[in-house]
C-alpha cells in the first residue's frame, strides 16, 4: 500500500526507535534458539523499517541508542538541508522523542563527528557517570568505546561539572522542539510525534494543544506515550520475550512488530 505523495520515510529516535538491545550477540542469539528468527542489522527489525516496508517506502532509520531530543532535532535540519524542501514534502517524518536531560549531542574535533554522550546523576543532583561514544550499537560504529576512555571522557566530565546545567540544558530544547515543528508546519512537511515522557512539552502545553490533534502517535492504551509504553503494558519487552534470560525492558523483536501495527494504523487515519 502507496501513501499518496509520499515516496520517503525518515525515522528518529533514541534506542527505544534504534533497536536498542538487540544488537547483543548473545540476545539475538537466544531469539534465534527460541523462535529461529535472526537479524544482523537490528535496526532491520525495528517499527521503522516494517512501517516503510508496509507503505513501500525508502527508509531514511536515523535512530541511535544513547540519543535524545538535541540529536533528533540537529539531524532531522540536516536531513532536509541534504534532500531538499520538494523531497522533503514528499517524506513522512517519524519522531519518538527522549528527553535530553542525560543525552548530549557533542561535536568532536578528534572524530570530526558529533559522539552520543551520556551523563547520570545520583540521587542529590551530583554528576556520577559520563560516557562518550560514537554510537552505542556495535553495528555501526568506527571507533571501539576504549577509544573515548580516558582523555576524552575526562575533558567531557570536567566540562560539564564546570559549565553544564541539565535543567538549563533541557529547558534550551522545549524552545528547539517547537522551532523545528514549526518550521515543519511552514513548510508542508508531514511528521508525527510521540514523547517517552512530557519533560519536553509542558512548558509549551498550549502548542501541542493544537499539535496533539494532528501530529501526536495515538496509542488506544491509556498511559501508553511510546513504543517502551506500549511493550511493556503488552509484556512485549526483550525480557519478556526471551523469558527473564536478560533484564533488557527495550522493545523486543516481536513488540516492534506489533507497534508498527499501530503505527500503520495512526498514518492510515491521516492520509
Amino acid at each position: 500500500m502507496r501513501i499518496p505523495n509520499i515516496d520517503s520515510i525518515y525515522s528518529n529516535g533514541s534506542s527505544l526507535t534504534a533497536g536498542g538491545g538487540l544488537y547483543h550477540t548473545n540476545i539475538k542469539n537466544e531469539y534465534k534458539k527460541l523462535y529461529n528468527v535472526y537479524w544482523e542489522d537490528e535496526k532491520k527489525v525495528t517499527y521503522p523499517q516494517y512501517v516503510a516496508d508496509y507503505f513501500e517506502c525508502e527508509l531514511t532509520h536515523d535512530g541511535q541508542s544513547g540519543s535524545g531530543a538535541p540529536r533528533l532535532i540537529r539531524r532531522t535540519y540536516e536531513h532536509i538541508q541534504k534532500i531538499g524542501i520538494d523531497k522533503a514534502r514528499k517524506t513522512l517524518f517519524l519522531f519518538e522523542i527522549t528527553d535530553p536531560i542525560h543525552r548530549i549531542d557533542f561535536y568532536s574535533n578528534k572524530i570530526d563527528d558529533y559522539m552520543v554522550v551520556n551523563v547520570r546523576y545520583d540521587n542529590d543532583g551530583e554528576m556520577n557517570i559520563v560516557s562518550a561514544h560514537h554510537t552505542i550499537s556495535p553495528t555501526d560504529s568506527k571507533y571501539p568505546n576504549s577509544f573515548f576512555k580516558g582523555e576524552i571522557e575526562q575533558d567531557l566530565w570536567n566540562y560539564f561539572k564546570k559549565y553544564h546545567n541539565p535543567i538549563v540544558y533541557t529547558n534550551k530544547f522545549k524552545g528547539e522542539l517547537v522551532g523545528l515543528f514549526t518550521f515543519l508546519e511552514f513548510n508542508n512537511i508531514p511528521y508525527f510525534y510521540m514523547f517517552e515522557n512530557d519533560t519536553l512539552k509542558s512548558s509549551h502545553k498550549y502548542v501541542y494543544d493544537i499539535l496533539d490533534k494532528k501530529r501526536k502517535v495515538i496509542l488506544e492504551d491509556e498511559g501508553c506515550h511510546s513504543s517502551s509504553h506500549f511493550c511493556n503494558r503488552h509484556k512485549l519487552t526483550i525480557k519478556d520475550e526471551l523469558n527473564g534470560f536478560t533484564e533488557d525492558e527495550h522493545p523486543g523483536y516481536f513488540g516492534y512488530k506489533k507497534f508498527s501495527e499501530v503505527m500503520i494504523k495512526n498514518i492510515k487515519s491521516i492520509f
